[in-house]
This record gives C-alpha cells, structure tokens and sequence, in this order.
C-alpha cells in the first residue's frame, strides 16, 4: 500500500483529470488506483476517488470492476446497468444488500453457487424452495469426501423439510445422519488438535437440539463447549455456557440436568477463584426440590424423588442454610419410603427444628451484562459457503465489499484486493508476486473468512507466496490461524519458517492460550519456544501466569529468562498468590530468588 506522504493527492487528481480528458484511461487508472490505494482517506475523498475510477473502468469496457466500484458505494441500479452479463455473482451480491432475497437465490444460482442460493432461499422465508436447493446439495457428488460438509447439508435439509411442513419422519432421518457425522468429525478434529473445529462441531449438535427438541444433543453439544472453554481458560465463556444451557434446561422442565449443571458451575467457579459458588449452589439446591416436586406430581417412584431431596440438603448444608435443610427432612419424611426411613427423616428434621434461623444470603450472581442471550453464528451455513467459495479470494472480498457490518477500512482493502486481481488477470496470468500481494491483502482483512484462501495459497510452491500467506496471520486472531501457522513453523524454506515466528509473536489473545501452549510444548526449536512464550505472557492471564511459573521452576537458560521477564510485566495481582505458594513448594535458592523479584516488580506496578 502506498503512503499518502510521498505524493501530493491534489497533484495525482490533476494528473487523473487531465488523463480522463485527453482519452488516455489507463494513465487516469494508474494515478486512481494509486488513490484508492489510500484506504485511511476521508470517507467524502474515497467515495469521490471510486466514482472517478468506476467512470474511467466503465470508458475502458471493464465493466465488472466499475460494477464493485458501485457495490462498494451502493449504487445498486448503476452496478446492476454496468455489470455484465456473466457477472451473476456480482448481481447477486446487491440483491442481498438489499434484502431482495428471492431475486438474490435465482442470481446465485445462475452464479454456481447453490449454497448461497439454498441460504438466500431461506432468508426469503420460501421454505420449499429452500427444502428443494437442500435436497440437491446433499446428492452432490462433491461431498463424498467431506464429512463435514455432508452434515451441515443434511442438518439444514433436515430443518428445512420441517420448516416446510414435509414429512417428519424424512426429517428426522436426515438430522440424525447429520448428528452420526458432526459427532465422527468433532473426534477427528480433537484427535489432530484443531479443537477450534471440534468446537465449531458441538456448537452445530447445540443448534440441532435445539431446533429438533432433543435434549441429548443440547447437552451434548453445551457441555462438550464448555468442556473446550474450560480447557482454554476462558472463565467467564465457561459461566456464559453454563447460563445459556441452564435457560434450556429449566425452560423444558429438565430440572434434574439443570440442578446438576448449577452444581457444577458452583464447583467451577469456587476452583478458579470467581465469586458466584455460593449463588450456583443455591440454586442447585432449589433446583433439586424443583426435580423432587415435578417427581411428586408426576407420581415417580419415592426413591427417585428421595434422592432429589437429599443432594438439596447437600447443597443447602454447604451453604449454613438449616432452616431449609430442616424443611427438606420434612419433605423426606412425607415421603412413602417405609416406616424406617421416614422415622429417621423425622428425627432429623426435628433436629435441625433449634438450629439458627439465619439467613446465609444468596450469594454473587453472575453479573447481567454478562448473561445476555448468546447469537450463535450461522457456522451451518457459513462454513458451507467457505467450502463453496473453494479458497477463492475474490469471492471472499467480494462478499466483503458492500457489507456495512465491516468497517470502511476494511471494506476498502477488499475492493483493492479484486482491483489487483483484476488488474494481473488483463495483464496475462496471476503470478507469484500477485499472489504473495493477495496474501497480504487477506491479513490485512482482519476476517475469519479470509483464513481459508491463505490455507489455499500456501499450498504454492512458490515460497514467496507461502512466506505471505504465513506472515498474514499476524492480523488473524482466531484460534484456527494456528493450523497454518505450525505448518510454516516447519516449513521446508527458511524464510518461510522465519515469517512464522514472526507472526507467532504476534499472535496473543485470550483464545491463543492453549495452541501457544502447545507449541511450547511440542515444538524442538528453542526459539520457537520461546516466542511462544513471550506471546503467552502477552495474553496476561492467570492460566498463563501459571505455565510461565511452571517453566521459570522447571526450563534453564533463555527459556527460564523469557518466563521470568514476562511475568515481571503482568498486571494481574491474582499471581502473586500464586506464586507465593510456588516459592513455599520451592527448593532451589536461585529460582526463590527469581520468584521473590517476580513478585516484587508485580507488586510495584
């Protein structure tokens, strides 16, 4: 990209003008294009640089690059007029930005692109249509070998034949096809390491429960993302499935399931130090006399509902609260159990008759702001549009365009991604420079979907593109950058692998912390290890403290040194603690004096 400050924008305008005037459009593109390039402009200047460039394109007879130009402006009727008429892909785009679904779905189809039709059949609410597009892609022959995709075609041809009031038994047959396969992928996934997809899997068996009613793939597929959450350290993601899955299950009555999940978040929170044991352990206990009544006006055997009772006693004793261990006694006795047992629950309720009547208080509850209803991405739909868009670039960009949702910045280097394209394509072919520049481009996105053109282009043999594609994920902060990244951290080439640790070391966020981890763990390059480290002390969590502590006891050399400079730089007071039971444990005088100076820089900061 270009740098406004070393070139005069008013200059290139007057060259551009004077170009235009005098016929000569490829000289007024070249100064355009060295505009466009400038995506911080002001939004007035920008705008203005594209509709000059969209008239020069449209002089030239390029009709689909003035086309976006309008896209990225909204014109829709003027890139409707000058988009050609191959260009089915491009319509199609400014029927969905305008929400003219029906018209969007018959456009993609003309385009080959029958998952962003069957999607667009959806949004238009034509439910057999959409049935009809479903049906077609699950017979694809394409999806023979891709597993996962074969699910997702399934999954939504099965909830499309509900939708459209067809037969339930078709249905059904198709949601368990789906869940037999997303449960044999999300194995797959785990067994490789990728748990970002595995994740992605379960969050599919959640929808599935949803949408069918099955309560066993909702909890399968909740506590299997929680099981994930809890393995990444991400606490409060932890507490936020736990909530949403708790919502399910009191909304169908499951109060069994929801009293053992209270009882496990409870449990949870106490062990990673958050403040809300004492209110997930209550409604646990609450939850249970819940179950024991449903028990009761269900007539379920005594047993069942005794059992109820007992684990709320087992949880209003944790908490001091005896009044209402005395009334669960009460219940017990009441109960038909046998001359025996309601005896003994007399007496015991009897008993606690003179214990305190205090109330021991509800406990912190998980704040608000933090429980609100989660929006679930559409991965159904959009992982089957990235396998559909096959690590196309341009279709990537192109779907980034027109869309409000992404900043302007970013909308502006999509448009200058397919202008370079475009550009190399008149020119001849789409060489390893072109390509090395694409790559750059996709970073420079931000955007998940941008993920899966890099995994293409690193396939390159070139190592000028696969280097670009590696040095890119320093702007991708998504747990699955990481696939990629370890194959450029044992790339053949050496530039190669160096552009990986390169972009290693700028890969730190709170979801990084178990694939940093494990290439800490796995790799044999120290400085590689190391750079995975630096970038686990940037995420600054206690999880993070804790493997670093780990390595300053354990590691030598630069990788003790790199340990102990990272945690000198936390701000997390919740290690000092820590690492005060640490020092306790530790025997080695030279490490006791490291910790001791850790613990002083954390205290001074």
């Amino acid at each position: 990209m270009a740098d406004e400050g070393f070139f005069s924008v008013e200059g290139t305008i007057t060259s551009a003008e004077q170009a235009h005037a005098q016929g000569r459009y490829a000289e007024a593109e070249a100064h355009l294009r060295r505009l466009v390039a400038q995506t911080r402009a002001a939004d007035y200047e920008y705008d203005d640089w594209l509709r000059r460039l969209a008239e020069v394109y449209r002089l030239q007879g390029r009709r689909r690059e003035a086309g976006i130009l309008y896209i990225y402006l909204h014109y829709y009727d003027l890139a409707r007029d000058v988009l050609p008429g191959d260009a089915a892909a491009e319509r199609a785009r400014c029927h969905v930005l305008e929400k003219r679904w029906s018209e969007a779905a018959k456009a993609f189809a003309a385009a080959e692109q029958p998952v962003a039709s069957a999607v667009a059949w959806e949004e238009a609410k034509e439910h057999e249509r959409a049935r009809t597009a479903w049906a077609a892609l699950v017979g694809d022959g394409r999806l023979r070998t891709r597993p996962y995709e074969r699910a997702l075609a399934h999954f939504n041809l099965g909830l499309a034949t509900t939708r459209a009031g067809g037969d339930k038994a078709e249905a059904a047959k198709h949601l368990v096809a789906s869940q037999r396969l997303i449960e044999q992928v999300a194995d797959e996934y785990e067994t490789a390491g990728e748990r970002e997809r595995a994740f992605d899997c379960y969050q599919i068996l959640l929808k599935l429960g949803q949408e069918s009613g099955w309560f066993e793939n909702l909890a399968e597929g909740y506590l299997n993302c929680i099981r994930i959450l809890k393995e990444d350290g991400l606490k409060f993601y932890v507490l936020q499935y736990y909530e949403d899955f708790l919502d399910q299950a009191l909304a169908r009555e499951e109060f069994h399931a929801a009293a053992t999940l209270y009882r496990e978040a409870a449990d949870y929170a106490l062990r990673v130090g958050l403040p809300y044991h004492r209110f997930y352990l209550r409604k646990s206990a609450d939850t249970w006399w819940r179950e024991a009544e449903k028990g009761q006006k269900q007539a379920s055997p005594a047993e069942l509902q005794e059992n109820a009772c007992l684990a709320a006693v087992d949880g209003y004793s944790l908490l001091g609260d005896f009044q209402r261990v005395r009334e669960t006694y009460a219940k017990l006795a009441a109960l038909d159990l046998g001359e025996r047992k309601k005896a003994r629950y007399t007496a015991l309720a009897t008993r606690f008759a003179a214990a305190p009547v205090e109330d021991p208080g509800e406990g912190l509850q998980f704040p608000q702001y933090l429980k609100q209803p989660r929006a679930y991405g559409d991965i159904w739909f959009l992982d089957l549009v990235e396998w559909e868009h096959d690590g196309d670039p341009e279709r990537v960009a192109l779907a980034i365009v027109g869309d409000l949702r992404y900043p302007d910045g970013i909308r502006r280097r999509a448009v200058n991604l397919i202008l370079d394209m475009a550009a190399a394509r008149a020119g001849g072919t789409i060489g390893p420079e072109t390509l090395a520049q694409v790559a750059q481009s996709l970073g420079e996105l931000q955007s998940y979907a941008a993920l899966s053109p890099l995994e293409r282009l690193y396939e390159h043999e070139d190592a000028r593109v696969r280097r670009a594609s590696v040095r890119a994920l320093r702007h991708l902060y998504f747990k699955r950058s990481f696939a990629l990244l370890q194959k450029g951290l044992r790339d053949r080439d050496a530039s190669v692998r160096e552009a990986a640790v390169e972009a290693l070391r700028s890969l730190h966020f709170p979801h990084a912390f178990q694939p940093l981890a494990r290439i800490y763990r796995e790799h044999t390059i120290e400085r590689v290890r190391a750079v995975a480290l630096e970038s686990i002390g940037r995420i600054g969590t206690v999880e993070a403290g804790e493997l670093l502590i780990g390595v300053l006891r354990e590691e030598a050399g630069a990788l003790r040194d790199v340990s102990r400079r990272a945690l000198s730089m936390f701000e997390v007071t919740d290690m000092v603690p820590i690492l005060r039971q640490h020092l306790e444990l530790e025997g080695n005088v030279e490490v006791r004096k490291m910790i001791e100076d850790v613990m002083a820089r954390i205290k001074r900061r």
